[in-house]
């Protein structure tokens, strides 16, 4: 089944980077290059789908914190009861606590995959791109593991940001810097074009996760100010001409 996924990714790739090269792209790198970008593209519009409900779901848990936040302190001595009153809060408002993981982990299974595609790739002669001497070798330099540390937890450290915290929850701050500590590690030793699909798939993810979820998060977070605000400004009505006829007695003495 898995040497399926690699045969059918590997023959979508080559097809790409022979097309790229038949239109009049000489330069192997900068060939090979365009075509990791394209394939990458093709991925990230095909996973597209799965970001969006991912979003809506997250969008969902922002709604309904208020309510989590009831439980929390209702049930702030009963951690088991609180669980299974907040599981049962979710399921009502058709909430899934997982669902902004899913896209992240998506493209683990098809990197895994590329990883033997790129392994069958041998003996390529001038397949060079700016300071990477070698696309088929690791980055000598340590640039690629560097980015792809990053890149890695731009896009994690976005979602965590508009993902509200759960009750009982691990520290995603330490979960996101974790996952890019090992993906900088593992790109050490991978092939210089497979850590750069990882880099431009996370670019991509990254400006969809703030467009998606970042973004809209920070909008509903203002509103909420807003509406928090409005909410005083009765209170202060009333202790305002409360406070203007005492200046006028005041005169009047």
């Amino acid at each position: 089944m898995f040497q399926s996924i690699v045969d059918f990714l590997g023959s979508i790739f080559h097809y790409i980077y022979k097309y790229i090269v038949n239109i009049g792209i000489s330069d192997v790198g900068l060939a090979y290059v365009l075509a990791i970008f394209t394939f990458t593209v093709i991925i990230r519009v095909l996973i597209l789908p799965f970001n969006i409900k991912a979003a809506k779901s997250t969008q969902g848990m922002q709604k309904i914190q208020p309510e989590v936040k009831k439980l929390q302190e209702k049930y702030k001595d009963d951690k088991e009861k609180l669980g299974a009153e907040t599981m049962k809060l979710y399921k009502e408002n058709n909430v899934n606590p997982a669902g902004g993981c899913l896209p992240s982990l998506l493209p683990l299974p098809i990197l895994m995959a590329l990883y033997w595609v790129f392994m069958g790739i041998q003996d390529v002669n001038g397949a060079s791109f700016l300071w990477i001497q070698d696309l088929f070798s690791p980055d000598k330099y340590y640039i690629l593991p560097i980015l792809a540390a990053l890149s890695t937890y731009l896009p994690s450290y976005l979602m965590t940001k508009s993902t509200p915290a759960q009750p009982g929850g691990m520290n995603m701050g330490t979960m996101n810097l974790m996952m890019a500590g090992m993906m900088g590690f593992m790109s050490l030793n991978f092939k210089a074009i497979l850590v750069l699909y990882w880099i431009i798939g996370n670019l991509i993810q990254t400006i969809q996760t703030y467009f998606l979820n970042y973004r809209p998060a920070m909008r509903d977070a203002e509103k909420g100010n807003e509406n928090s605000l409005e909410s005083e400004k009765p209170f202060m009505a009333v202790e305002e001409p409360k406070n203007l006829a005492s200046k006028k007695r005041k005169n009047k003495k």
